[in-house]
């Protein structure tokens, strides 16, 4: 095999290859290995992402699948464990497998909401605190790192309630 690089960009692979301890042949076929081990491989498939809710008035698609007897009895006792129906389980591993983003059980529900409630609480306590700060009856805290703590609260709980609503919602997944 023959490849014509020029002057220039030959000196920059010699120098490049020597740098790697390698030989500018050992190198390139290397290259080639590697090209060839990745094309022989089948593509990774597609993610796909969460992006906007469904309409409530989106009719829904049947969607029929056969199981065994093991398979539907298994699916039965995780969504009795999960506290879901077995339609919800189901449904959830799909587009847990399409999204690869987690899809939440009733129990991480509930612990997302309890996580919810206690920082925003914490938030409302934050903002008694700034008022007090703001009449000046207190100069150790200093307004800015308040609101700027209770804004970090707030991102936190927009992102969990997002997740929250991602699993009890239908998603329009693209």
């Amino acid at each position: 095999m023959n490849v014509h690089l020029g002057a220039d960009l030959k000196a920059r692979w010699t120098d490049y290859c020597a740098a790697l301890g390698m030989s500018p042949g050992a190198a390139i076929k290397e290259a080639i290995k590697a090209q060839l081990e990745k094309a022989g491989k089948s593509p990774e498939p597609k993610t796909y992402q969460q992006t906007h809710e469904a309409p409530a008035s989106e009719p829904k698609e049947r969607f029929e699948i056969l199981l065994t007897a093991s398979e539907k009895r298994a699916i039965r006792e995780r969504a009795n464990v999960e506290r879901c129906s077995a339609r919800r389980w189901i449904v959830d591993a799909c587009r847990a497998g399409l999204t690869r983003e987690a899809q939440f059980g009733m129990s991480e529900i509930e612990a997302l909401g309890e996580s919810n409630y206690q920082l925003l609480a914490v938030g409302r306590n934050l903002n008694q605190i700034a008022r007090r700060l703001n009449e000046g009856k207190n100069k150790q805290l200093t307004v800015e790192h308040i609101e700027k703590l209770s804004r970090r609260i707030d991102k936190h709980t927009e992102i969990v309630s997002t997740a929250i609503r991602a699993s009890l919602e239908r998603w329009v997944i693209e």
